[in-house]
């Protein structure tokens, strides 16, 4: 499978539903959307198979309150059909480099006990925030800064 990702400031419709079925459905995850969601401030990045039909989707933004170069990478949801095929691993990918680009040092996600071993083979290291018994927790990993060449 071949996937295209593109990038929206806002969230559109299709976005809307991956994140229903996937968080909303099958994982009884409420509430689902909030305030990040309709602000211009958190960019989207579906993700397109062959057909050019949806089949992923998350968002990142800017956490300077807490850092000043932090990002936050959130609502990484693939639907069902297109799990296995690399899709989650490209999402993440493309995020990194969109963060990195835009002078990220570090990318944070949040995420349930049963996704850490994903996050963790794409290098990023579980922090000491955790609660709910560990079932919880933050993810980091530090960002290789694009090089810039001396004029």
């Amino acid at each position: 499978m071949t996937v295209t990702i593109r990038a929206y400031d806002a969230m559109d419709g299709r976005e809307r539903d991956i994140r229903t079925l996937v968080f909303v459905r099958e994982s009884a995850w409420r509430p689902e959307f909030d305030e990040r969601d309709e602000q211009g401030a958190t960019t989207h990045l579906p993700a397109f198979d062959d057909a050019d039909e949806p089949v992923g989707t998350c968002r990142f933004y800017l956490d300077a309150a807490v850092e000043p170069h932090r990002y936050v990478i959130a609502r990484l949801a693939v639907l069902a059909k297109a799990r296995g095929h690399g899709v989650g691993s490209a999402l993440l990918d493309e995020t990194e480099s969109r963060i990195a680009a835009l002078g990220g040092e570090s990318a944070w996600v949040h995420a349930e006990f049963d996704y850490y071993p994903f996050y963790e083979r794409h290098g990023y290291v579980l922090s000491d925030d955790v609660y709910d018994n560990g079932r919880h927790g933050w993810l980091s990993k530090q960002l290789n800064r694009p090089c810039v060449k001396a004029s």
